[in-house]
């Protein structure tokens, strides 16, 4: 039986469902890792047919010839953790078997080569600049209008996203991400961006002023298909999304088809092809649609391929697996008849998870399908970051204030202990 290699950057909950639509396929699936603690390799092994140990799995050569010395010709290279889509799929290109250029990806994680690509296009997008010194905060704000957002140039999860209305303000938010970005975890701010250091450079763009929309991206041969709207009526001070709501609670046809038609042109426009993408959007006043957020290889993150499947019957993971590897694509069922909403609790405070309490309880209520716990004990949380702790599938409800109400409601019971790390 033939191979398709998973790889991960971090254990995570996603590692299981890539396993479990690979083997669909009829495939053997093989789990690329850097080296795990013994806990965790023993509960993988219960869920993968073997593993392959590289020293850094962001080394497309190394891992290559990692696999090659295991099997001279893989079914293919997949993974659903963003900071390495790139990296997979070069890693793929020196094995033979890629399925899009590792350069589209690269280009995808530059927010400002997105922008500009978009732009190119022809499609719009708010005016845009990078900032590299604090000093610059005058000239990029009257290059770009104020309020304005800052954020890293190749960041995810909005994380150190800051919302400004004066020079000053700008100027402070640069300090800020300077000092906390080299204190991140993440591989990924610690790389070049192509020319750019991402440690020290980092994206302003206007502010939009609209509802806030997701659609994931399904990319075949040159054929988008955007697979459902979502819409983000919760959102926090922070930015952060607290619900969605799939389908829309009020949207015409024609409000989903303007939504549908930006989505796909973007995925085109930025070279994808079979591959899927997870693009967010904002209904501006004056510009329309506008893509504000594009994951490129890689279905939305969290729980939402759970809620994309309930409400539409398409199992967006299976989808991405069968792009990534060339196989006929799954079959397809049919979604819930009512709206489903999808409620995201995070943990306050900064510090290693203990435990997370108080989601038996909520599974209990009586609005309540699924409940998911995605972060795990030991791993290290932030308010800085947009980490979906706990998700919450839910039904029934009459409309946004049904919905808050129900989040509101369960962030009661929900309690997460941390420790300062």
């Amino acid at each position: 039986m033939n191979t398709a290699f998973v790889v991960c950057e971090t254990a995570g909950q996603w590692i299981a469902e890539v396993v479990a639509a690979v083997r669909a396929t009829g495939l053997r699936a093989e789990l690329v890792t850097e080296p795990l603690e013994p806990a965790e390799l023993t509960r993988l092994a219960d869920v993968v047919d073997g593993f392959i140990v590289v020293g850094d799995v962001r080394d497309a050569e190394s891992v290559a010839e990692a696999i090659r010395a295991r099997t001279p010709l893989p079914a293919g290279l997949v993974t659903a953790a963003e900071g390495i889509v790139a990296s997979v799929a070069r890693a793929a290109e020196l094995l033979g078997v890629a399925r899009c250029p590792a350069s589209v990806f690269t280009m995808a994680h530059n927010k400002f080569a997105v922008r500009q690509a978009l732009a190119a296009a022809g499609l719009p997008g708010p005016r845009c600049a990078l900032i590299s010194a604090e000093s610059e905060a005058a000239s990029v704000a009257e290059a770009v209008g104020l309020p304005a957002i800052v954020k890293p140039v190749n960041g995810a999860a909005s994380n150190l996203v800051r919302t400004v209305s004066t020079v000053e303000e700008l100027a402070a938010a640069y300090r800020l991400l300077a000092e906390r970005l080299p204190l991140s975890e993440d591989a990924r701010y610690h790389r070049l961006v192509g020319s750019v250091d991402p440690l020290k450079v980092f994206l302003v763009e206007g502010l939009l002023r609209g509802p806030e929309y997701a659609v994931d991206v399904l990319v075949r041969d040159g054929v988008a298909e955007p697979v459902a709207v979502v819409e983000k009526p919760l959102i926090d001070e922070r930015k952060f999304e607290l619900g969605m709501v799939c389908p829309p609670l009020e949207l015409s046809e024609k409000d989903t088809e303007r939504l549908f038609a930006a989505a796909t042109a973007a995925a085109l426009a930025l070279g994808l092809d079979n591959t899927c993408a997870h693009l967010e959007l904002i209904d501006d006043a004056e510009l329309g649609p506008t893509i504000v957020e594009v994951n490129a290889g890689r279905p939305a993150g969290g729980a939402q391929p759970v809620l994309l499947k309930l409400a539409t019957g398409i199992d967006v993971i299976a989808e991405a697996v069968s792009l990534a590897l060339g196989t006929p694509p799954p079959a397809r069922g049919k979604g819930l008849p009512v709206p489903v909403g999808y409620l995201i609790f995070y943990a306050e405070g900064a510090g290693r998870l203990v435990r997370v309490e108080g989601t038996d309880e909520v599974a209990d209520l009586p609005e309540v399908l699924e409940v998911v716990t995605i972060v795990r004990p030991g791993q290290l949380l932030t308010d800085d970051q947009e980490i979906y702790a706990v998700n919450v599938l839910a039904a029934g409800f009459a409309d946004t204030e049904d919905l808050a109400a129900l989040h509101a409601e369960a962030a009661k019971l929900i309690r997460f202990e941390l420790e300062e790390s």
